[in-house]
């Protein structure tokens, strides 16, 4: 096992299937990660108009995928895509298996930035389905066309192809900017002194950040949120198949000050709930962020982030069956009682 790599929490899911169908008679909705529910087939709860034109095709390197890619503007900001991918993979192998995993969904990020870091606004949202614009990936070769009916929509072309060196070249079209454009990983540059704080790390709470470095001497980012296989256990009353979701490529915010103190906020740009901070310090040999807090209090746990030695916060070679521990006996109450009359 390469040192650093994560290869999972020992999660344990001891619910009943009954738990779940009384938890969503309650609320009265039922959510779009429905599907992800252990013993359902996957995609089979999403509507057709939703649903990727690539559903459970196999994904060998979702983390290649998953991320930003940018070029300058040339005045001062810069253009870009971005990319969201979910997937799934097994939770029943044994022995464990991380890949290939099986494609559920792309969101593709097109953006406009102006400064160093993206604000509201500057970017927007599409998705390779009937609904969310029909962005397609046949080949390396992405395209988008969207013509925007709101005055407060920019249109958006894209006819990219990603070469050899993983960098995209072709048409980028949002809004006003209009141009052939070669869109890599972002880099502070051959002048720029690479900072130790760039690259890929994992933590002993099971998070995954990407970080790079930008020309303007800022930091970017983007968080996985991983399920690994042979580390979650699934109780008695939850049937199979059990399906664990993997989620690459989620915008993060990060800020390095005085060459040592690290602030990095997690799902920092969601619309939804909820981001979360922490604060760090950069060892000196750059292995290890530390975290910091408030003097006088007491930590449950210290959260210490790793740095890996590749794109991946998992080593599939380290992959390992855990022994489960036991789920207490179900129990019936008074709600669900109710519920089966």
């Amino acid at each position: 096992m390469t040192m650093g790599h994560f290869v999972g929490s020992h999660r344990q899911r001891c619910m009943g299937i009954r738990h779940a169908i009384l938890g969503t008679a309650i609320l009265g909705v039922v959510s779009v990660a429905a599907s992800a529910q252990p013993g359902a087939a996957p995609g089979a709860e999403i509507p057709p108009g939703d649903r990727s034109f690539y559903l459970d095709k196999p994904v060998e390197n979702p983390e290649s995928l998953s991320g930003l890619w940018e070029a300058s503007d040339n005045s001062g900001g810069a253009v870009g895509i971005h990319l969201l991918l979910g997937t799934i993979v097994s939770g029943d192998a044994d022995p464990p298996r991380w890949t290939p995993q099986s494609w559920q969904q792309l969101e593709l990020g097109v953006f406009h930035r102006a400064g160093p870091e993206m604000v509201f606004g500057e970017e927007n949202y599409f998705a390779d389905d009937l609904r969310g614009g029909s962005v397609t990936l046949e080949n390396d070769h992405l395209q988008l066309h969207f013509n925007a009916t709101l005055k407060t929509d920019p249109s958006v072309d894209l006819d990219l192809t990603r070469e050899s060196d993983g960098c995209w070249r072709g048409r980028l079209h949002r809004g006003n900017f209009d141009s052939v454009v070669a869109l890599c990983r972002p880099s502070g540059g051959p002048a720029q002194s690479q900072s130790p704080l760039a690259g890929t790390w994992t933590s002993t709470d099971d998070q995954c950040i990407h970080i790079f470095q930008t020309k303007d001497g800022a930091f970017t980012g983007w968080s996985d949120s991983l399920e690994v296989p042979g580390h979650t256990s699934f109780g008695p009353n939850i049937p199979g198949p059990h399906l664990l979701y993997q989620q690459y490529g989620t915008l993060a915010k990060v800020h390095l000050t005085n060459d040592r103190d690290v602030s990095i906020e997690l799902n920092a740009f969601s619309a939804g709930c909820c981001s979360h901070s922490s604060e760090l310090t950069l060892s000196a040999d750059g292995s290890t962020l530390q975290p910091v807090f408030p003097a006088g209090s007491k930590p449950s746990h210290l959260d210490i982030w790793t740095k890996v030695s590749d794109e991946s916060c998992v080593d599939p070679v380290a992959i390992r069956k855990l022994h489960p521990v036991s789920c207490p006996p179900a129990k019936t109450n008074e709600s669900e009682r109710l519920l089966q009359r």
